[in-house]
Order: structure tokens, then sequence, then C-alpha cells
């Protein structure tokens, strides 16, 4: 289908560029003399994260009745490309704990936004989305988790692995299967959403997953076992979990697509950075023509993705169909983001790989990004299947 010039229309606003400025000027002062400190200890400071609650990266796309500033996705997105610039650990805690209050916003009922969703906008709490399972990671209907009512009671039994903030939220969005699929051909049905409260008795943070990148963000292992949730602690209804999961990944691709853009930013200013100082054969080595094709290529790229995810972003935000632009936007964006950090390590030569220097950990960063979020194989996936329902519409 052709679509119309109107889908691709962007706009950001003196405001947009205000909140750029304000996230910017943040990260620098607040993250970037801690951002190396972070990776090499593979920890974020609780109160690092508060403060960057404050600038908005809970708050900024959500009502004010909720206490959010009631802005765009478009707005979200920006922040999140700032902070990712300088830490992509630090973005990924609040991409995680979206996943949880964006579902909450959009599926909870009132009493359950008052006593879940304020304390996530407000920066009080922090979420985590319980979906992955030893079993199933791309394949969410594959989950084994149960969930059985017991009078005023959920009762929930499973394991979860590879759980984002699993180690520092305190709110859990967790999906189990509350009755068995009515055929094979429809695994899907049957699951539910509950949220369940830091030190219910039975939940426990098992082990820490150590990974390549995004360390201070580190995944877990969850047990639940036999935990006790209330009755109304069920978001949506039940049966309605497959479908809230995988909308919430529709939106959070979104999310992920601006730490892309964020690593690529941080990348190519890296690159442009040593290739006007370093000096080789008595000339700088932005002079070689050899580095200069390399910087055209980071330059290309990087506005690519970054127009695709404001765009998506863009259509979310006019209530326009964004499935597709999501995926687009999150392939796009991440694999730039590991291409421009290949190149970056190209142009410092030995230093690329030099610990001391942060261009080696934004590739070990985007490695992480092109894999959550449905990893960039199952996006192709996504993005054929909508071609193919459009070609049929």
């Amino acid at each position: 289908m052709i679509p119309r010039s109107a889908d691709y229309e962007v706009k950001l606003t003196p405001d947009h560029e205000s909140l750029r400025h304000t996230v910017r000027d943040f990260a620098e002062k607040e993250i970037r003399p801690v951002a190396f400190d972070i990776d090499r200890n593979n920890k974020i400071p609780r109160d690092l994260l508060h403060r960057i609650a404050g600038v908005g990266l809970t708050a900024i796309n959500y009502k004010e009745e909720y206490g959010g500033l009631g802005g765009d996705l478009l707005s979200m997105v920006i922040a999140l490309e700032e902070v990712a610039r300088v830490s992509a650990a630090c973005s990924t805690v609040f991409v995680a704990s979206h996943l949880v209050s964006e579902p909450l916003n959009e599926w909870a009922s009132e009493e359950q936004k008052k006593r879940f969703l304020v304390p996530m906008v407000s920066g009080e709490k922090f979420g985590a989305h319980a979906m992955t399972e030893p079993g199933a990671g791309s394949d969410v209907a594959g989950i084994k988790s149960t969930a059985k009512l017991h009078g005023t009671h959920w009762e929930i039994n499973g394991r979860k692995t590879f759980i984002t903030n699993g180690e520092i939220a305190d709110l859990y969005l967790v999906f189990a299967r509350t009755s068995p699929p009515p055929s094979s051909r429809e695994r899907h049905k049957g699951l539910s959403a509950f949220i369940v409260e830091r030190g219910t008795e039975g939940f426990q943070v098992g082990n820490h997953i150590e990974t390549t990148g995004l360390r201070g963000s580190q995944p877990s292992e969850l047990i639940l076992d036999h935990v006790k949730v209330p009755q109304d602690n069920l978001i949506g209804k039940e049966g309605d979990g497959f479908y809230i999961g995988v909308k919430t990944y529709d939106r959070g691709r979104v999310d992920v697509s601006a730490q892309g853009v964020g690593i690529a930013q941080a990348a190519y200013e890296a690159a442009i950075s040593y290739a006007q100082t370093r000096i080789s054969f008595d000339k700088p080595l932005i002079d070689f023509q050899q580095v200069q094709y390399k910087l055209a290529e980071m330059a290309m790229g990087l506005h690519t993705a970054r127009l695709l995810t404001y765009w998506a972003a863009s259509l979310k935000d006019q209530g326009k169909e964004f499935v597709k632009a999501a995926s687009i936007a999150k392939v796009t964006a991440t694999e730039t983001a590991e291409k421009l950090s290949l190149l970056a390590m190209m142009i410092h030569g030995g230093y690329g790989v030099a610990t001391e220097y942060p261009v080696e950990r934004y590739l070990r960063d985007s490695q992480i990004i092109k894999t959550y979020e449905g990893t960039n194989d199952i996006q192709r996936l996504t993005i054929a299947k909508q071609l193919i329902k459009e070609l049929k519409d």
C-alpha cells in the first residue's frame, strides 16, 4: 500500500527542544561523571535513579491527574535518547519500568492506578515486567507459570528469567496461565497479568544474570512459590494477558529505538572528537579520506535511525497505526547503534578496544537492545505480517 504523505509527518516543537536541553544538561552533569563506574561496578546508585526520575523520565507522558506531565511519546523518546547517549544502562531502568506503568495506564482500574501507577509516575517506585521464562522468550504463549484463584486471592507459581529491574523493582507485572489453551492453535489464550509487590511471601529474586552489556542494569531470575496476591491485583480481565503483553511491547519498541539512537549519537560524537584530535602522519585523522567515509556512513545511519524513531513515536501520538513503524525503527536504530559503535572503534584504532574509552561499551550495550523487546528477527517477522495484512485489506 502507498502511504499518505501525512503519515510521515514529524513535528518538533520548542517544548521538545527545551526538554532535550534540560535532560542533556542533567545527563552531562549528573550521569556522565559516574557512567564509567556504573559499567565497571555493575550497579546504578538508587539515588541517581530517583534524580533521573525527577527530570521526568517516569512522568512525561502520563496524565496530570496521576502526577504526570501530560506530554507525548515523542517527548519520552527524546528524553530516553539523551539519557542513553550518556548511559544506556540508566535508560534501561526506565524503559523496563515503562513496561509496567504503560499497561497500568492502559488497562488498570482507577483504584489500581491510585495504588500502583501514581507512585510509579512520581518515581517513588520502579517496575519490572516479568514475562520471559527459561523455556519461553520470543514465544510468549509458551509460558508455564500458573495462577489459580482461591477465594479472594490468586496463587501464582513459576519461574521467570532475564527480568530487567528484577533486583531493584518495587512492583512486578507477572504473566501467568490462568486456564489451559483451548487448542494448540490458540496457545495464546488463557494468560493473565498480575501485579506482585516486592516482599510478598513466596516471591524471591533469584540469581543475578551477568550479561555483556548494559552493566548496571543486569537482569535477574524471579521465583514465585505459592505467591498469594489479592484478587484485584489482576490487571485487565482474566485471559487478557497475551493481548496486554503484545500491545505493551508494540509501544515499548519505540523506547528501545530511542536507546539505539542515543548509543549511535554517543558513538558518532566520540568518533568525531577522536578524528579531530588524533594526529597521525602529521595531520588529524579527519583529514584522511577513509576516515571521512566512515564518518559519512555514521552520519547517514544516525539521521536515518532518529527520523524513523521520531516517525514511529509521532504515529502513536497521532493515534495512527504504528506497529510496523515501531518494528522498523527498532531494527534500524538498534542495528545502527551496533554499526556506528564498530565504526567508532575502527576510527579509534587500538584505543577502540581499550576499556578506558567508552566506545567498546557502546558496542556491548548495542547487543542487548537488539535482543530485548522482541529480537530483531522477530521484528522482521512482524513487519512481514503487517505487510501481508495491508495487502489483504
